[in-house]
């Protein structure tokens, strides 16, 4: 019989025993401080599988569920030969929770000291984690690591980097920076594409986490990037994410939200004054958004966001989201095909939003790791995205006036 070993843990949390149990065994809350995707059936003998993006899985069942008491569950992970067990108890104290989690039956030896200490590192930082998320919302993998400060507009393929001139498998294209970051600071733009960081490749968001996993805070890194197609590069000093002011409760959530939307409205109502159909349809070259289509955009990604939050409200999980289908944007501005239309629709896309953080149920403020990814989601990059394209509107109109 092969000889086996176990990991003991131990960890506090200032939350109750019942926001613990849901924490380690509901699919969508394990993503938000354990793994990158989940699918859990949540009874005695039903599934558990675990996915962290670095390439770990590990799949299970459910053993033993006390709620609020015990958790039990195999644990077989990529690579590994053998099942082990985890047993999670938790007893209520003076100050909240305490945790003891033990991973039993790993195999012992040299050959296997590798996978012990993977699992090891995996469950200390994963614990440090579920503390922070219950306890102030902040989860450490984004709030710990280095930070960009990039915009995400979405990803080039390899086929379109070659149809772009760009001699890489694809990359990272940008709608701008935010401001006072490492990015901003290294003179990185709108529509810049990033090829690789520190010599990594980064043709996806995997290899873009990827290259800056081993750099923290105040590091330096070299960014090699494409702007309209000639080949440049930059040092960038990495930051820290920024942490937002989040309201306290749904209500005051959807007021400031409510009043960035109306910031906004008054910058588009601006760019657009007195702009024709004609104008409106402009676009420089086939390839490219007129104004009428970017704002089909911003609706569909607003709506993608609504989408997001709506699963987390309903305990459920989504991968991914939809990299700007051709197909969805064009399908919006067929059935309001003026800009007038567009415009209206935005803004009833807009309330809608409002609408929603206002209609949040009062419990989800106390699940402070769902209720501040909701707010983040909305109250953070959304809104500079928003900004970004309403500036690419305006300069779109007033190329097509100079030419008409």
């Amino acid at each position: 019989m092969q000889e086996t070993t176990t990991l003991t843990f131990e960890q506090t949390v200032a939350v109750e025993p019942t926001a613990v149990y849901r924490a380690i065994t509901n699919g969508a809350a394990l993503r938000e401080w354990l793994c990158t995707t989940s699918q859990v059936a949540t009874r005695v003998g039903g599934r558990i599988y675990l996915w962290w993006q670095q390439g770990y899985w590990t799949t299970g069942e459910f053993l033993e569920l006390v709620p609020g008491e015990k958790v039990v569950f195999s644990w077989q992970g990529r690579l590994e030969t053998a099942v082990s067990k985890v047993t999670i108890t938790l007893k209520s104290t003076n100050d909240g929770t305490k945790l003891n989690l033990i991973h039993a039956d790993l195999p012992a030896g040299d050959g296997a000291a590798e996978m012990r200490q993977g699992i090891k590192d995996g469950w200390a930082a994963g614990l440090a984690n579920l503390k922070a998320v219950l306890e102030t919302g902040l989860d450490k993998r984004l709030y710990d690591q280095s930070f960009l400060g990039i915009l995400i507009a979405g990803l080039v393929t390899a086929e379109q980097a070659t149809d772009l001139g760009i001699d890489a498998k694809g990359g990272v294209r940008i709608n701008g920076t935010m401001a006072e970051t490492g990015a901003a600071k290294a003179g990185l733009q709108g529509e810049d594409i990033i090829v690789d960081m520190g010599g990594n490749p980064t043709f996806d968001f995997p290899t873009l986490q990827a290259a800056l996993r081993p750099y923290r805070p105040g590091d330096n890194i070299k960014v090699t990037y494409y702007r309209v197609g000639e080949r440049k590069q930059t040092v960038m000093t990495l930051g820290t994410r920024p942490v937002p002011d989040v309201p306290a409760t749904p209500e005051a959530l959807a007021g400031a939200l409510a009043s960035l939307y109306a910031e906004l409205d008054d910058r588009l109502d601006e760019v657009i004054e007195g702009a024709t159909e004609a104008e409106a349809d402009y676009r420089p070259d086939e390839d490219s958004w007129n104004a009428k289509e970017l704002l089909a955009h911003l609706i569909t990604v607003e709506r993608g966001v609504q989408m997001q939050a709506a699963t987390q409200l309903s305990d459920g999980v989504l991968d991914g989201f939809p990299n700007n289908p051709r197909a969805w944007v064009s399908s919006v501005t067929a059935v309001y095909p003026t800009l007038a239309e567009m415009v209206a629709l935005w803004k009833r896309t807009e309330a809608e939003s409002v609408a929603l953080l206002a209609n949040l149920p009062d419990e989800i403020a106390t699940r402070k790791g769902t209720y501040h990814n909701i707010a983040t989601s909305f109250l953070s990059g959304l809104p500079q995205h928003t900004q970004d394209h309403i500036t690419e509107i305006g300069n779109l109109l007033q190329t097509a006036r100079s030419l008409s």
